[in-house]
């Protein structure tokens, strides 16, 4: 019988208060699961800087192992990422 194959995925939650915490997974079910139950299923993706937020704003979900797609597939499927050119955020605040 085959079995599913682990992962190494590191989902990261922190909010505007300075609260965060960080945990890892084997499978993309539990990250899912960790991810979803702080920002929602279907959080503002940001394309150009690789988070997730939360619709009030508060909770951001970071990860590694991963994609954002993967974590919040209902949120891929109706807000599809925007590709930015090399060097478009330069001079735009971000270093």
């Amino acid at each position: 019988m085959a079995t599913k194959a682990s992962r190494d995925i590191r989902v990261r939650y922190s909010s505007i208060d300075r609260y965060s915490e960080s945990r890892r997974f084997k499978t993309l079910a539990g990250a899912q699961r960790y991810a979803q139950k702080f920002v929602g299923e279907t959080p503002e993706i940001s394309g150009a800087f690789s988070y997730a937020v939360s619709a009030d704003g508060i909770g951001k979900i970071t990860v590694s192992g991963a994609t954002l797609a993967e974590l919040f597939p209902s949120s891929a499927e109706s807000h599809p990422a925007t590709e930015y050119p090399l060097g478009y955020m330069q001079g735009r605040g971000a270093s």
